[in-house]
C-alpha cells in the first residue's frame, strides 16, 4: 500500500515513522526541499499543496492521503481536491477548525462542562497568554503578578487607550486563562460518530519554553483519573461528530484533570510512544476506517505483562555538549532517518552521521519496568557523553518537577 504523506515537518515525521512500521510504502510531499520527514520516505515530492492541479498527479497514485500540516490555505485546497478525488483522504476540516480555534475550544469545554482553567479576569494571577490558533509552545506567555503583566513590553504593545480588556484580547485572538501547574497527559482518540476508541495515555514533560521534551508511556496515573480522562475525550468527540483522530491535553491540578487543548489532526511524539509501548499502530487503525476495513481494534485495556515502560526523548548534540530540548530541535537539522541500538537506545529517529558536530535524535527506550526504562535511559546519555567526550547540559524543568 502506498500512503501519501502531505507535510515533511514533525508529523510528517511521526506518520512516516509508523508507516513503514506497517509494511506501507511512503511518499512525502512537501514545498520544502529537505523537510525532516524527507529522510524516512521512499518517494519524495518537492510540490507546494496550494497548486493542487500539479500535486494532484502524485497524489493520485496513493492508494490513500493523509495530510501533516496545519497550513490552512493547503488544507483546503487538499480537502477540496479530495471531494472529486477517487483517492481516499483521511481528515475531519470541521474537527480541525474547531479545535485549531482555542476560543472556540474553551467554549466547548465550557457548554459540556468539560474541566479547564479558569478564564481571565475572574481566575487572577498567575495567567498564561497564548495565541487562540496553532499548538505547541509558540507565543506562549506567563504572568506571575499584576505587576508583570504592568511592566511586560508584549502587553504594553497591545494596550488600546491604555487599557488591556478581555474583549480586547478576544479581538486579537488570544486566549488569557489561569495557569495551571501540574503532571501534563495525552490521550488520542480514533474513530466516527458510531464508535471511538480511545488509546493509551501518556505523560508529557516540557522545556523551560513550554516545549515537550520527553513522553513517557505508560503514564503513572490512577485509573480513576484514566477514566475521567476518557470520558470527558469521548463527550467532545461526539459532540464535534469527529471523523478521524484527535489529540487531548490535559494537566492534572489539585487532583483534577483540566482540559487545556485539542486537536483533530494526526499528532507528533505521542503515537510513537504508545506504538512502542502497546504495539497500537494510529496510522494503520486509521487506514482501516478510511479505507472501510475491518475496525481491527486491539482491547481497551493492554495487560502488564504485554505493555512496554518507554521513554521518548529529544537531544541536540553540539559542541557545547548533550542537551534534552523540545521536540522543536527536530527542524533545525534537515531530513531525519531510522537507526536501531543507537548508542544504547531501542531506535532512534536522528540526523545523525559520523564526523558531524551538530545533530539532534529522537530516543526510543524501552524497559520492563517504568525504572528500567528511566535507568537504561540514564546510562545512555551518560555514556554518549564519555563517548563523544561531551558535558551532558542541565534538564531544566520549568515546573520543578523530575
Amino acid at each position: 500500500m502506498l500512503l501519501a504523506i502531505v507535510g515533511g515537518g514533525l508529523q510528517g515525521v511521526e506518520v512516516a515513522y509508523l508507516s513503514k512500521k506497517a509494511g506501507w510504502e511512503v511518499m512525502v510531499v512537501d514545498k520544502k526541499s529537505d523537510p525532516p520527514a524527507k529522510g524516512l520516505a521512499h518517494d519524495f515530492v518537492q510540490v507546494d499543496i496550494c497548486e493542487i492541479d500539479q500535486a494532484s498527479e502524485y497524489l493520485e497514485k496513493a492508494d490513500w492521503v493523509l495530510p501533516a500540516l496545519e497550513n490552512d490555505t493547503a488544507l483546503e485546497a487538499l480537502v477540496l481536491w479530495g471531494k472529486t478525488s477517487n483517492t481516499p483522504l483521511c481528515f475531519d476540516m470541521k474537527g480541525y477548525a474547531l479545535s485549531s480555534s482555542k476560543q472556540r475550544s474553551n467554549s466547548l469545554f465550557t457548554r459540556l462542562n468539560i474541566p479547564k482553567p479558569q478564564d481571565w479576569p475572574e481566575c487572577g494571577f498567575p495567567v498564561v497568554i497564548k495565541p487562540s490558533k496553532g499548538s505547541g509552545s509558540l507565543g506562549v506567555r506567563i504572568m506571575s503578578s499584576p505587576d508583570e503583566w504592568a511592566k511586560d513590553e508584549w502587553v504594553r504593545d497591545q494596550l488600546v487607550q491604555g487599557q488591556l480588556s478581555k474583549d480586547q484580547f478576544l479581538k486579537e485572538q488570544y486566549v488569557v486563562e489561569e495557569y495551571v501547574n501540574g503532571p501534563s497527559y495525552s490521550l488520542e482518540i480514533i474513530g466516527s460518530p458510531d464508535r471511538y476508541k480511545t488509546l493509551q495515555v501518556t505523560q508529557l514533560y516540557m522545556d523551560e519554553n513550554y516545549d515537550c521534551k520527553r513522553v513517557i508511556a505508560p503514564a503513572d496515573i490512577e485509573e480513576e483519573l484514566v477514566r475521567s480522562f476518557e470520558q470527558s475525550a469521548k463527550t467532545i468527540a461526539r459532540d464535534m461528530k469527529l471523523t478521524g483522530i484527535m489529540d487531548f491535553e490535559v494537566i492534572l491540578h489539585k487532583g483534577e484533570m483540566k482540559m487545556l487543548e485539542i486537536d483533530a489532526r494526526f499528532p507528533s511524539q505521542t503515537p510513537m510512544a504508545v506504538f512502542a509501548s502497546t504495539g497500537m499502530n494510529m496510522v494503520e487503525i486509521l487506514a482501516n476506517q478510511v479505507l472501510n476495513r475491518k475496525m481491527d481494534y486491539a482491547p481497551d485495556q493492554t495487560s502488564a505483562q504485554e505493555t512496554e515502560h518507554v521513554v521518548i526523548e529529544h537531544i541536540f548534540v553540539s559542541p557545547k555538549g548533550i542537551e534534552v530540548r523540545g521536540e522543536n530541535i527536530m527542524k533545525s537539522c534537515g531530513p531525519l532517518h531510522l537507526e536501531t541500538l543507537f548508542f544504547g537506545a531501542d531506535e532512534a529517529v536522528t540526523s545523525f552521521v559520523p564526523d558531524r558536530s551538530t545533530w539532534v535524535a529522537t530516543m526510543i527506550i524501552k524497559g520492563k519496568t517504568k525504572l528500567k526504562a528511566w535507568d537504561k535511559r540514564k546510562q545512555i546519555l551518560e555514556n554518549l557523553g564519555l563517548q563523544l567526550n561531551l558535558p551532558l547540559l542541565p534538564d531544566i524543568d520549568p515546573y520543578g518537577t523530575t
